[in-house]
């Protein structure tokens, strides 16, 4: 039962699938593949911008067993943002403040339209 509600969701949110871990460290060096930092990028946009959108789901549901399912899926998605962050700060860390600058400022410009 757990295991649909969780699946149900993932469906419900945006679900791009960024290279994997070795994958990533690998891509670019042969000169084959996406570019890693790139990777590292749209791994950090996708799941911190599910995390915006379960959160304010999480704010307008008064079902406790949503909100729990919810509370599961956001520290997934911080856990696998700062992963990505963690690795992306080893390849550059000015492209890294520059991207979440960036990012910040799209969430702030985009999100605050759901609020209002």
């Amino acid at each position: 039962m757990k295991e649909r509600h969780k699946k149900q969701i993932e469906e419900s949110f945006l679900m791009i699938e960024p290279l994997a871990g070795a994958a990533v460290e690998n891509a670019g060096a042969s000169g084959e593949g996406e570019n890693p930092v790139l990777q590292l990028q749209l791994s950090m946009a996708t799941h911190s911008i599910n995390h915006e959108y379960a959160r304010m789901e999480y704010d307008d549901t008064f079902d406790h067993e949503r909100q729990e399912q919810l509370l599961e899926y956001m520290d997934d998605c911080r856990s696998k943002y700062f992963e990505a962050r963690d690795s992306l700060v080893q390849y550059d860390q000015s492209a890294l403040r520059e991207f979440e600058n960036d990012l910040m400022e799209q969430k702030l410009r985009t999100l605050n339209r759901f609020n209002a």
